[in-house]
């Protein structure tokens, strides 16, 4: 690992490329992962059913959200409450409400009051309920997942108990079932790397590591299913990086001398590009949300801090 000492020059003229750059030039053409689980979505607020619309709660916050003659919050975390219909009601202001209603396995009622009327709940695409998790989505997803061979794109792994591991980036794992996951990342799929070797280097031989996953336009955009897995294997599309280079990337390591797409493929691509013009030609400097900075001189890897 090497601390920058370039003297940089000019740098209020140097042209720049930020994040929204970054990400727009990266959309220019749409990958395979980025429409794979397109198709599903959430049941709008007007196809739901007394009976249906099952939803886990996440978080014992719930009851900020959530009223009940009971106020059994600490007992409801966990538990699956489904949808039992929905009624007028009015805010302090006096304006249209709606109460929806949800109850869960032992008939206990809790209203989640939203504050326009039913006619507009009805055309909505979308209604989330915040401390929950929907069943279905998740559901859906574990449908089209389960036992397909993909390839890591993050090494942020967790192991079954929601703890954060190291991982490998770009290693075939079998995909085993997709469960429900927290109140930020509504589905984690459950993963095995079946490859001896890759599981050893991983330190996870003989056990399950999963990833949490934004699905249908819940959660956090940051871990959709294009953010955390390739269909293809990247390794096939870059034959001319070499073995002893590609073992640095799976490890999210990198070193002097490797190109741009080597280290992209390392890290992934970096929230703000800097050109510098210098005697020798030109240089880029990358940097990462968190303080990471790669420095490419004529293209190849010069500086870094990890």
């Amino acid at each position: 690992m090497f601390a920058a000492s370039s003297c940089f020059t000019g740098v209020e003229s140097t042209p720049r490329i930020g994040a929204s750059e970054v990400k727009r030039q990266q959309a220019a053409t749409p990958r395979p992962e980025q429409t794979f689980l397109s198709a599903i979505a959430p049941q709008p607020p007007s196809a739901w059913q007394p009976g249906g619309h099952p939803l886990k709660v996440a978080d014992k916050r719930i009851g900020r959200v959530l009223t009940s003659a009971s106020h059994n919050w600490e007992n409801l975390e966990g538990k699956t409450i489904r949808y039992a219909g929905r009624s007028r009601a009015q805010t302090l202001t006096g304006y249209d409400a709606t109460d929806l209603c949800f109850k869960d396995n032992e008939g206990n009622s809790y209203y989640y009051r939203i504050g326009v009327s039913s006619a507009t709940i009805d055309t909505m695409a979308v209604l989330q309920i915040p401390f929950t998790i929907d069943l279905e989505l998740v559901q859906r997803t574990d449908s089209l997942l389960r036992g397909q061979r993909l390839f890591t794109a993050s090494a942020d792994w967790f192991d079954g108990n929601g703890t954060d591991v190291a991982g490998l980036r770009h290693i075939e794992v079998r995909v085993d079932s997709v469960v429900p996951g927290n109140h930020l990342y509504p589905a984690a799929v459950c993963f095995t790397v079946e490859n001896p070797e890759m599981a050893a280097m991983a330190h996870c031989s003989g056990q399950q590591r999963r990833f949490y996953m934004s699905v249908g336009g819940s959660g956090v955009a940051a871990r959709t299913f294009d953010r955390l897995f390739s269909i293809r294997n990247p390794r096939r599309q870059y034959p001319s990086i070499t073995d002893e280079v590609w073992n640095l990337i799976i490890q999210s390591k990198v070193q002097s001398g490797m190109t741009r797409d080597e280290c992209r493929l390392a890290l992934g691509s970096p929230n703000d590009i800097r050109r510098v013009p210098t005697h020798s030609g030109m240089r880029e400097i990358w940097t990462y949300s968190d303080g990471v900075y790669f420095v490419f001189d004529e293209g190849l890897l010069s500086d870094f801090r990890l």
